[in-house]
């Protein structure tokens, strides 16, 4: 008789054992699912949603080869050639294939318009180059770097009918 209360007890305990476990199993597979869903995922960006994603402002300029003239030589733009009031300028893209420079706090000439370029933008079929158009005239910029905080491109600079120089330009977001 000892064997069948044992036996008896021990299928109770294993009976209350399982019923805590089912239920410790489904809180877990519970936690699990909403924290599954609840992670935030790395969301990737197209090179027009960084672009359009935010103003950029010039933060850094190079030329290369280096422009000799007779008070010295240039190496870098960003200080060496450009004014201040070119330095505040802010570039404006939007996802519709436009885009605008504005002249930023500052202007070089205070009769100047705000809004200073006004044109459209495009991306070659390999997102590699992007083209500006304003007027008659087209600007082609290599990309080298488009993240969420840095656009870094260069173009070519024609000083006069012979020489040209590469001008590498890093912005940053206003």
């Amino acid at each position: 008789m000892k064997f069948n209360a044992r036996l008896k007890n021990l299928y109770l305990y294993l009976k209350i054992k399982t019923k805590r476990m089912k239920k410790l199993i489904l809180f877990l597979t519970i936690i699990n699912i909403i924290s599954l869903f609840s992670c935030k995922k790395d969301e990737v960006l197209s090179k027009t949603e960084l672009l359009c994603r935010d103003s950029w402002i010039l933060s850094a300029s190079t030329i290369n080869p280096p422009l000799v003239f007779e008070g010295g030589t240039i190496v870098d733009w960003y200080t060496g050639a450009l004014l201040p009031c070119e330095k505040d300028d802010i570039w404006y893209f939007d996802k519709c294939g436009t885009f605008k420079i504005d002249e930023g706090d500052s202007k070089c000439d205070g009769n100047d318009p705000e809004v200073y370029q006004l044109g459209i933008w495009a991306f070659d079929d390999h997102e590699e180059y992007l083209y500006t158009g304003v007027l008659v005239y087209l600007n082609e910029y290599n990309i080298l770097n488009l993240s969420e905080n840095e656009l870094q491109m260069s173009h070519i600079w024609w000083h006069d009918s012979i020489s040209s120089y590469t001008i590498t330009e890093t912005f940053i977001h206003n």
